[in-house]
């Protein structure tokens, strides 16, 4: 394949399955991100580097966000809102930290492609990104990258509904990036 047919094909498909996500659960979770100042984001491996990605749009935004887990994160309490990521649902590590959270009274979301998965069955809500789990053979994307190409996706529309319910502007934003010119 050459990049514009591999492009072409990775933009159908990621249209395709964004399309069949319900916007009313996005919305839903922009309506408890926009209450809160603080929020705990839980995944691992490339699903976590999107999550890392906006926690630190979710900082531009004036919301304090901390990985799950991590050296320095802040103890969760009753009432924290974690929001969590996992393609199959099922990853050792995010799954044990989702149901520690769910044992401290924090509130858990998960977006997911398997809206069935052992995390998705302790979460409070689910946001189903409806990617291939199992890639057929002459997929464009390799191995799960639909799903991580969604979820970035999503989570930068997350981000721009939140500004606008926030009231926030790009110049209050670009005044908290680190990269001020």
């Amino acid at each position: 394949m050459n990049f514009d047919e591999l492009s072409r094909d990775v933009l159908a498909d990621v249209s395709k399955c964004l399309a069949a996500v319900d916007a009313a659960q996005v919305s839903a979770l922009v309506g408890q991100l926009a209450s809160r100042r603080q929020v705990f984001l839980l995944g691992s491996g490339r699903t976590g580097a999107v999550l890392n990605a906006m926690a630190i749009r979710l900082g531009h935004l004036g919301i304090e966000a901390h990985t799950l887990g991590a050296a320095g994160c802040p103890a969760l309490r009753t009432g924290g809102l974690v929001l969590a990521a996992s393609g199959s649902g099922r990853t050792s590590v995010p799954l044990r930290h989702a149901a520690d959270a769910r044992s401290s009274g924090a509130s858990v979301t998960l977006i997911t492609a398997d809206p069935c998965s052992a995390m998705a069955k302790l979460a409070d809500s689910v946001i189903h990104i409806p990617a291939h789990v199992t890639l057929p053979e002459h997929s464009p994307h390799t191995l799960r990258s639909l799903f991580e190409e969604c979820l970035l996706v999503t989570c930068d529309c997350i981000c721009r509904m939140l500004q606008d319910k926030l009231g926030i502007t790009t110049a209050d934003m670009q005044s908290r990036h680190s990269g001020r010119e």
